[in-house]
């Protein structure tokens, strides 16, 4: 019976560390993905290299003015590249804070879990810790 309350007690120990440290993972990907939420048109993790930049109209302009071929028929003018660049902005900033969301919230569902695993199996060693201090105190 004794060799059994070992076992269940190291068991318990073991779901706990996995729980500790899928916490501390978790509550990692919460921070990161507030951090995104709060300011995502500095995320660069999603960007896509061949995409106009999006940190100033300027930039943008320019990018679109250079991959436009000199022999092309149609150059964009100020107004449509401005409207370009809004929709290119707020179709970023959209995804981002789309990922972030989805981020936070799985972080959070594992997280929970991780939290109940943890509590519950706290409770399994400390059950076997007074089981045992009852076998001990028993004739």
């Amino acid at each position: 019976m004794e060799k059994k309350q070992k076992i269940i007690q190291i068991y318990a120990v073991i779901i706990c560390v996995i729980a500790v440290i899928t916490i501390l993972i978790t509550l990692s990907s919460l921070v990161s993905s507030y951090i995104d939420k709060s300011d995502p048109l500095a995320v660069t993790i999603y960007s896509n290299s061949n995409q106009a930049s999006l940190a100033s109209f300027e930039n943008f302009k320019m990018d679109i003015l250079k991959s436009t071929q000199k022999d092309q028929a149609y150059i964009p003018d100020d107004k449509t590249i401005q409207k370009m660049f809004d929709e290119a902005k707020s179709a970023k900033i959209k995804m981002i804070e789309h990922r972030a969301n989805r981020d936070i919230t799985v972080s959070a569902i594992i997280m929970v879990i991780a939290l109940i695993l943890f509590g519950s199996h706290i409770w399994l060693i400390k059950k076997m810790k007074i089981v045992e201090e009852q076998n001990v105190n028993s004739p």
